[in-house]
């Protein structure tokens, strides 16, 4: 039975036992230290054999030990520029650290709601950023959720806030797509 994951719902999702299939691009600027990486969450549904995309993860991974956080986030675009930059001086994270920003996180399905989209990187994406080592994962609100109303903002703050082992800054003069999300991996338990 073919299905379109473009209809598959909030419960089909949380119910899924997911598993991650991935794509990494090696900087053309940067010999060592900064890759791209396409993360691919799939799951087979109980009627079927045929593998399904769930979700997909644009990843960019950063080993401080090898490349300046700061210069090699400048060359890929604004976003991670400004990512980088609120981490040295607001977070002032450890600059030798390695470090996912998580740039996008796509669901595949019309009926899929923020709540599903921060289960599956509590559940799937941090543990396989724990698992390889990285020690923080940092996001910007706009990664999770492109838009939406004030009640869908606070409805996401509130997930963040009970769900994630987080620290947030939202600078109050900005977008509320511009807050930054970073999760200490040492402290991470999923």
């Amino acid at each position: 039975m073919s299905v379109d994951n473009r209809t598959l719902t909030d419960k089909q999702i949380q119910d899924a036992y997911i598993f991650i299939d991935g794509t990494f691009n090696k900087s053309t600027e940067f010999d060592h230290g900064l890759f791209s990486e396409w993360l691919t969450l799939k799951t087979i549904l109980d009627d079927g054999d045929e593998e399904i995309e769930v979700a997909k993860a644009n990843l960019y991974l950063f080993n401080g030990d090898q490349v300046d956080l700061y210069e090699a986030a400048d060359s890929i675009d604004g976003d991670q520029e400004f990512i980088a930059s609120k981490l040295l001086n607001v977070f002032q994270i450890n600059p030798l650290s390695k470090i996912a920003i998580i740039d996008n996180l796509f669901i595949n399905s019309k009926k899929a709601t923020a709540k599903t989209k921060i289960k599956l990187l509590n559940e799937q994406i941090l543990p396989y950023l724990y698992d390889r080592g990285f020690d923080y994962a940092v996001f910007l609100n706009a990664s999770i959720c492109y838009k939406g109303s004030c009640l869908e903002q606070e409805i996401i703050d509130n997930a963040f806030e009970n769900e994630l082992p987080m620290t947030r800054e939202i600078d109050e003069s900005a977008e509320w797509g511009e807050g930054i999300n970073l999760v200490d991996l040492e402290n991470y338990e999923s």
